[in-house]
Order: structure tokens, then C-alpha cells, then sequence
């Protein structure tokens, strides 16, 4: 799947994220990153290459990351996903997958957690604790599209579904919007 998503990728029809230029993004580099993901209903680590385009424009560099690939987790979406439905459906306790997929415990609580807090953001609290679990992971499983989905989450929490933090380096746009404000009009 990867492959097939950076074999349409064209960089040269890219929006660089920072300064909003259309047309200025060219390759600038590629580096290696193992990723966790399912093959046959279990856990492999693989190795994919990442893309980072340039933008002439501002000077920014951008890894480009499919949906599937959460940035800065070593766990791929569908790995994630995979768990939380087994879990929420009662197909597995939590013991069994967590010896299954080789995760401890406080991970699997992280990551549920984590699910719980971006189910949240994305329905709000009312429509949150009106849904379950299991039919909002079915609802994310089945959309036509998932990139639709996962463009406007990001758009509303400057977050990728299921990224548990931003780059360090990186004030998200809330904060920094903040900031920007004069106190006293």
C-alpha cells in the first residue's frame, strides 16, 4: 500500500504546509524508517523510505507520510487499529494481545487512551459517549476514503489520528496563535 501511494505521489503538485506555495516542493532527500504493520494477521517490522521534499519558497523540508504511517510512532495506523478492534469487539482480552503482539500492557492503555481522547476531539463529547467504540472504528474501517478523514483531523487538532505528540521543535498552530495575540486590544 505504501508503495502504491508514493507511486502516484507528485511532488511537484504539492502545497508546501508552511508557507501555503504551490509548485515550489521538488525532492530533497530520503531516509530509512522501520515501521510495525500486519502481513497476514501478524506483527512484521519493516523498512520503508520516506520522501522529504524541499520547498524553494520558504526553505522548509517535509517527510511525506501516507495515512497509514503515524509520525513519530513505530507502529503503522492499521496496527493500532487492528488491536483497538479486537479489543473493542471482545475477540481477545487484553493479556492475550498483548503477549500475541508483543506490546506491554501500559502501551495497549496508552494507545486506548489515545483512541479514546481523538474519538473525542473528532465527534465531541456528546456524540463521543453516544458512540461506541467498536462503531467508530467501523466507521473509520469503512470510509471510501480514509484520506478525507485524516486530512480534517488533522486540520482540527494539527494532529494525524492516533499521533500522541508533536514535533518538540514544533509549537502546534493553537499555540502559537496564542502567542501572536496582543492582551490588550
Amino acid at each position: 500500500m505504501f508503495g502504491s501511494y508514493m507511486d502516484s505521489f507528485r511532488p511537484e503538485l504539492e502545497t508546501c504546509p508552511v508557507c501555503g506555495s504551490k509548485g515550489n516542493c521538488h525532492i530533497h532527500a530520503y531516509y530509512s524508517r522501520k515501521i510495525v504493520d500486519f502481513i497476514y494477521g501478524k506483527p512484521v517490522r519493516t523498512q520503508v523510505i520516506i520522501l522529504r521534499l524541499l520547498c524553494e519558497s520558504c526553505t522548509h523540508t517535509h517527510a511525506i507520510l501516507p495515512d497509514i504511517i503515524i509520525p513519530y510512532s513505530t507502529y503503522s495506523l492499521f496496527f493500532l487499529l487492528r488491536i483497538m478492534a479486537e479489543h473493542f469487539l471482545g475477540i481477545s482480552t487484553v493479556d492475550q494481545l498483548c503477549e500475541r503482539f508483543g506490546i506491554t500492557r501500559n502501551q495497549f492503555y496508552k494507545w486506548k487512551a489515545l483512541f479514546h481522547k481523538h474519538k473525542q476531539e473528532w465527534l465531541g463529547l456528546l456524540e463521543s459517549m453516544e458512540t461506541s467504540d467498536a462503531a467508530f472504528l467501523k466507521e473509520l474501517t469503512m470510509k471510501t476514503d480514509y484520506s478525507d478523514f485524516a486530512s480534517g483531523f488533522f486540520r482540527k487538532s494539527h494532529l494525524s489520528f492516533l499521533q500522541s505528540h508533536l514535533n518538540p521543535g514544533i509549537r502546534s498552530a493553537k499555540t502559537a496563535d496564542c502567542h501572536l495575540k496582543d492582551p490588550d486590544p
